[in-house]
């Protein structure tokens, strides 16, 4: 242990990377010279490999199958194996990622006077008498602060009936890596062969049922319908359990994009292929914040999507990307052609767009706000 250094133990529960493991990485990166930290994971997986690159101490301890406590008999193991595992690591803080890795340790914790920081990353769309709603209720009485990813995640926790005197928005932050915008832009449409008269639209994620990819799809067929000279390209993949909705993804684009105007690329670095897009589209109808979003503003990349969830805090309607107010695809279609008609606002969008990223949402101003967070709680 760093002596002097208070010690905090990060918890990640999922084991692929996406947008809350790629924001909790860099928490821990960037707070490494100012805390003794470590990681505790409960799936194998490429959240190792980052670790490892970024030279973390982490342990793992394998997860129950169902994370519910009514499975007594596999959580009793669990909780006995975690308990021994805080005890001995003498932390003086535990800070989780999202709901399962808060669930997972709140048993142990009731044995500790540890603070807990709880960083949501989800909307919660459910009634206040739902399950979902109750679980939030009651987990979060175990935490000290529950920081949110954006105010519309904060108010759905509060119309669940979370104590709004835990709650706090702290927005993701981006750092654009040392890349050459331009060269990658070319490279990348070269690949696939977008000439200069097309029009790309890139959407990169993770494929699951809440990004609302068959709308996309259902947006390009509409376009393509009208004959425009754009192409839709989608980074990404579905997760090895979910492969078979991929397989629906792909089946629905031949349907309803003919041609090679929709192009899945597979599992790709994102850098890759975010400055080669003419407009980056996010079609999730409640993305909670969208790291993505911010990612293509640093790239000089507009976005445009749905006005709800934390996209609306995001994107600025008009200045530095387009808002739909219904969702449906063909409301999405027509602010992206209103994109394609408007080529020089665009072009200033770009610009609006950097500037949005340098003003809101620097790395730096988030790390900042979790430091003081952290510390108060600590103290």
């Amino acid at each position: 242990m760093m002596i002097g250094k208070k010690k905090i133990l990060f918890l990640e529960y999922f084991p692929f990377i996406a947008g809350g493991q790629n924001v909790l990485l860099s928490i821990i990166e960037n707070l490494k010279n100012d805390y003794d930290v470590e990681a505790l994971i409960f799936n194998r997986g490429e959240i190792e490999n980052r670790l490892n690159k970024l030279k973390i101490k982490y342990h793992f301890i394998q997860a129950p199958k169902t994370v519910k406590y009514r499975y007594f008999l596999t959580f009793a193991k669990f909780n006995k194996e975690m308990y021994g595992f805080i005890k001995d690591g003498k932390y003086d803080l535990i800070y989780t990622s999202g709901h399962f890795s808060t669930k997972l340790v709140v048993p142990a914790l009731k044995k500790f006077k540890i603070p807990l920081i709880w960083h949501k990353h989800l909307i919660i769309d459910k009634g206040y008498f739902s399950y979902m709603a109750s679980q939030m209720r009651k987990l979060s009485k175990f935490a000290d602060k529950i920081i949110c990813v954006s105010d519309a995640s904060k108010k759905s926790m509060e119309k669940a009936g979370v104590d709004p005197g835990k709650l706090v928005t702290v927005y993701n932050g981006v750092e654009k890596p040392a890349i050459n915008l331009k060269s990658i832009r070319n490279k990348t449409r070269k690949k696939y062969a977008i000439t200069k008269e097309d029009f790309l639209c890139g959407t990169v994620c993770i494929f699951r049922k809440d990004k609302g990819l068959e709308l996309l799809i259902k947006t390009a067929g509409i376009i393509n319908g009208k004959g425009i000279p754009m192409k839709f390209m989608l980074v990404g993949r579905a997760e090895k359990t979910d492969e078979a909705y991929e397989e629906q993804l792909k089946m629905l684009a031949e349907e309803k994009v003919p041609g090679n105007s929709f192009i899945f690329t597979g599992y790709a670095n994102k850098w890759d292929f975010i400055p080669a897009f003419d407009l980056s589209v996010m079609p999730s109808p409640k993305e909670p914040f969208g790291l993505v979003t911010i990612e293509a503003f640093s790239a000089g990349v507009p976005v445009a999507g749905f006005a709800g969830g934390g996209t609306e805090e995001i994107i600025k309607d008009g200045y530095n990307g387009y808002l739909a107010a219904e969702v449906t695809a063909e409301n999405l279609a027509q602010i992206i052609l209103a994109a394609y008609d408007d080529r020089k606002k665009l072009k200033q969008m770009s610009k609006n767009a950097v500037d949005s990223v340098k003003k809101n949402f620097t790395v730096e101003k988030q790390m900042r706000k979790i430091k003081e967070i952290i510390n108060s709680v600590i103290k």
